[in-house]
């Protein structure tokens, strides 16, 4: 018979996926969603659109250091690398992925929630109105302090499709470089993997970031914006006709297309669906294969 405490070691254990993804996800959105409450309510007396960059990607960099393998906190990258690198057990994969993605939205919803409790005085302060961006409640000052915990696309977009582009493009830059650094073929060059994705999430937020707030992650973006929900009421999903369906779906197209293009062009490895299908060898030489040496 097993003790009480050899049980509950036994059940930590069986949780720590699952336990990590929430950890992460949380942590990512209490330093992500933080700064931007940070900048936003202090007019960017204290902080600035590189400092939100900075801290959203230390906040990535940060949540990989939560388990072996490092947790996704990321619904697309979790689902996409499930269907194009399945794993030598797929039956438990597919087991397990439910319970990390749902791990994934509930951390999202969690950190926001500690944002706001953090940064309630501040809030009611700056946006009494408690208003959205494109919203019917107007502000008097033009502060919208939903977006604080959720993106909302540019006000000078002709459509929802063209935020939906910008946010495919960095969703699949974001899988194209995740997969790189990961890359058995690349250990040696990507020594502090952590740092490379620091590095990757700051060039995405720098370069394509702007327009749409590059939520490149359905928990990230639904689960804050879910507890928004009960603050700024249903506007947060019917604003700018019904703009949140592009960050919940977007970025799995995007990862998809990343990983496709990463397998189907660069990589040398095995398990990969795509590789497989387009008749890849690993054993082939360097001549046959796009990668710099």
């Amino acid at each position: 018979m097993r003790t009480y405490p050899t049980y509950l070691s036994s059940l930590l254990r069986s949780l720590k996926p699952y336990t990590a993804e929430f950890l992460g996800t949380a942590l990512i959105i209490v330093i992500g969603d933080g700064v931007v409450a940070q900048a936003l309510l202090s007019d960017y007396q204290y902080g600035t659109w590189l400092s939100i960059n900075l801290a959203w990607a230390s906040a990535v960099a940060l949540s990989g250091y939560l388990s072996t393998p490092s947790p996704s906190c990321n619904p697309a990258i979790t689902l996409v690398r499930a269907l194009i690198r399945p794993e030598s057990d797929r039956r438990n994969q597919w087991q397990t992925l439910p319970g990390k993605i749902l791990a994934q939205f509930l951390g999202g919803f969690v950190g926001a929630a500690l944002v706001y409790i953090n940064y309630r005085s501040a809030i009611l302060a700056w946006d009494p109105e408690f208003t959205v961006p494109g919203g019917s409640i107007l502000s008097p000052r033009g502060h919208h302090s939903a977006g604080i915990f959720s993106t909302y696309p540019a006000a000078f977009f002709s459509s929802n499709w063209e935020a939906a582009f910008s946010e495919v493009l960095a969703s699949a830059v974001l899988m194209f470089g995740a997969l790189s650094v990961g890359d058995p073929a690349n250990a040696s060059r990507f020594q502090a993997p952590q740092l490379s994705m620091f590095l990757l999430l700051l060039a995405i937020g720098a370069a394509l970031g702007w327009q749409t707030g590059y939520a490149i992650n359905p928990a990230r973006d639904f689960g804050p914006r879910l507890f928004s929900a009960f603050l700024y009421g249903r506007e947060v999903f019917t604003a700018a006709n019904y703009y949140f369906i592009v960050p919940l779906v977007a970025p799995i197209f995007g990862c998809l297309i990343g990983a496709t293009v990463y397998d189907g062009l660069v990589y040398e490895g095995t398990g990969s669906r795509i590789a497989d299908a387009l008749g890849k060898d690993e054993d082939d030489g360097p001549d046959g294969e796009l990668r710099l040496h």
